[in-house]
Formats: structure tokens, C-alpha cells, sequence
């Protein structure tokens, strides 16, 4: 197989942003407060407007920075050394705003072929089905579907009749009972339904994590699909 390797001049934006980021991991930008005027950092590291911008870009998109429309961006409150609860419900921790509504709509129903073949379920049995829409200031931000085995919910002793413990088993406990998951990630094109939930307009892109949730003797018992907006999440997964 023949191959070819080219040596090109790396991008002025390139030295830039890493000049930018050290100032900011040195604290000569400070977590949480605002950057001087594009003008101003375009005249302190010798750069077009434009070359800024591209630095700029990358840096919001590495969760260093956050423009505020109208106010001007801010160096972001870094959380660096968080540590990755694998157990934890990745809508909430992955979350860059806290999430402060979860709207929730849910059923008993027959399982969907789907989940029938990739749960090893029955068509005679039920799972909880699940709509969870996640909201942070007022936007959805993101969308969960999520299937649970009537079994897994035995076990939990959940009543099923109290909302309230149908919202902590949906929230938090179905994540805590995991001994392993499996995950496949994918970049998406919103429907008429994940549009409708988080409140997009159709074909807009979503980041999908579809997982299978499994008990510690191997047994799925959940599974979910998660839809993210991307700019409204930064996703973390540590790997061991």
C-alpha cells in the first residue's frame, strides 16, 4: 500500500489558542470572569481579528471559554478534577448548566422488538417505558428514552404506584444498580419526536449514547437512549 505524508506549516490560530490556553491554566485569566475585547487580545498576541476568532472557537469548544451573547466570554469554572461517577445519570453529569427540571412521561407497556432482542425479553412481559425531557434555565437540553425490566424493578422495590419513586428509580437508582454497560455513541439528525421533545427544529444534530444497562450476573436490565444537544453538554468517560 503506498502512502504519503506531507509536512504543512501548523495554522497561526493553532499557536494562538496555545498561547491563550496557558494564560488561562496560569491564571493570568482568572476561572470565571471576562476575557478583554476581541480588539484588545488581538493587539496583546499580535493577530487579525479573525485568527482570534478561529483560537477563540476551539477554545469554547474545549470547555475553556463560554460566550455569552451581548456580554462577552468568560473563562470557564473548570472542574478538572471532578471525578467520573460511572454510576451517575450522564444527562445530569455531563450537563455544562445544572439541570434544574426533568420532565417525565411513562408507561407499562409490552417491550419493543428492539428490546425484546437486545434484553432477552418475552412479548409477554412488561417494562416501564420512559420519556425524560432535561431542562437547565428554562431550555430543554436534553432527552432520555429509557425501558426497565418489571424484574429489575422488583428487585429495587420500587412501588410503582408512588410518582415520586418512579422518579428517583428513573433519575438515579436505575444508574446505581449497574455493574457494567455497554455503550455505542452516534451522531444523529433530530426526528419529528426528539424535535419535539427538545424543542429543535427537525435535522438538527444530536449526539446519541444508546446503552445496555446489566446487573452483576450479566443480565441487561435497562436500556436507554440518550440524546444530547452538543453544545449544552460536554461528555467525559473515563476508561480502566
Amino acid at each position: 500500500m503506498d502512502g504519503r505524508l506531507t509536512n504543512s506549516r501548523v495554522p497561526t490560530y493553532v499557536n494562538i489558542y496555545n498561547s491563550i490556553y496557558l494564560d488561562i491554566t496560569n491564571g493570568v485569566y482568572p476561572q470565571g470572569e471576562y476575557l478583554p475585547s476581541e480588539s484588545i487580545l488581538a493587539e496583546k498576541y499580535n493577530v487579525s481579528r479573525n485568527t482570534l476568532r478561529q483560537a477563540l472557537a476551539i477554545l469554547n469548544e474545549d470547555g475553556l471559554i463560554v460566550k455569552t451573547q451581548g456580554r462577552g466570554t468568560k473563562v470557564a469554572v473548570r472542574s478538572d478534577d471532578e471525578i467520573y461517577d460511572k454510576k451517575a445519570n450522564p444527562m445530569i453529569q455531563f450537563a455544562k448548566t445544572a439541570v434544574d427540571d426533568i420532565k417525565i412521561h411513562y408507561n407499562f407497556a409490552a417491550p419493543t422488538d428492539i428490546a425484546i432482542n437486545k434484553m432477552g425479553l418475552s412479548k409477554s412481559d412488561i417494562v416501564l417505558a420512559s420519556d425524560i425531557v432535561y431542562c437547565s434555565k428554562g431550555k430543554e437540553i436534553g432527552y432520555s428514552f429509557i425501558q426497565v425490566t418489571m424484574q429489575a424493578i422488583s428487585e429495587l422495590s420500587i412501588d410503582v404506584s408512588q410518582e415520586a419513586a418512579i422518579y428517583d428509580l428513573l433519575v438515579e437508582m436505575v444508574y446505581q444498580k449497574a455493574a457494567k454497560q455497554d455503550m455505542v455513541f452516534k451522531l444523529v439528525y433530530a426526528n419529528e419526536s426528539e424535535a419535539k421533545f427538545l424543542q429543535v427544529a427537525e435535522e438538527e444534530p444530536l449526539l446519541l449514547i444508546e446503552t445496555l444497562l446489566y446487573e452483576a450476573n450479566h443480565e441487561p436490565y435497562a436500556r436507554c437512549k440518550y440524546y444530547f444537544r452538543p453544545e449544552c453538554y460536554k461528555i467525559r468517560y473515563s476508561i480502566s
